[in-house]
């Protein structure tokens, strides 16, 4: 089960934007254009500049894996000759609205890949908890690539490593939340 854009902006929502993110979550409409794909919000932004001028403006963009945990995903939007903000990159769950929490600090420190996601675990289920350490340690070994400017065979098996963790935790969770369905 893939995270999914939050129903609301609710209490929990608005103190993760503003503790994790420093920042206040609000809507934003997804209108991606004619050849954005989902996943290349950078990409997307870029050509959206390159074609009718704007900018970017970064941040993160907030998910939910339900009654498991939020995740703060590097994001961009394309801001308009006239200022509005549009999500030109269309998501992988079809959704038409997002969270987004605008961040002028979140500056992009690689050409193709954001910053490490951020999470909050929002349940006490210990399979809930472990899934969002992994996930942690995981953004963590990303870190160390950008800061080395991509993987290395030395960073290789780190990430592997954290990576195989991660999945057999969200494996975990994911059964879990089967049967209780």
């Amino acid at each position: 089960m893939k995270p999914i854009a939050p129903a609301e902006i609710n209490d929990v929502v608005v103190r993760f934007a503003r503790i994790a993110l420093k920042g206040a979550a609000q809507w934003i409409d997804v209108e991606p254009l004619a050849g954005s794909k989902a996943t290349e919000c950078f990409d997307n932004v870029d050509k959206a500049i390159g074609a009718n001028g704007g900018k970017a403006i970064m941040g993160w963009i907030v998910w939910e894996k339900p009654g498991v945990w939020l995740e703060a995903e590097h994001h961009a939007l394309w801001a308009q000759a006239g200022g509005t903000w549009r999500d030109v990159t269309p998501t992988v769950n079809g959704e038409t609205r997002v969270v987004f929490v605008p961040d002028d600090e979140a500056v992009r420190t690689h050409p193709r890949f954001g910053l490490p996601s951020r999470y909050m675990v929002i349940s006490n289920d210990p399979l809930a908890v472990d899934a969002v350490k992994k996930a942690q340690k995981m953004m963590l070994v990303r870190a160390e690539i950008l800061a080395a400017g991509g993987i290395s065979e030395q960073l290789m098996p780190k990430a592997q490593i954290a990576h195989d963790r991660f999945t057999h935790a969200l494996s975990a969770i994911d059964a879990k939340l089967r049967g209780a369905n």
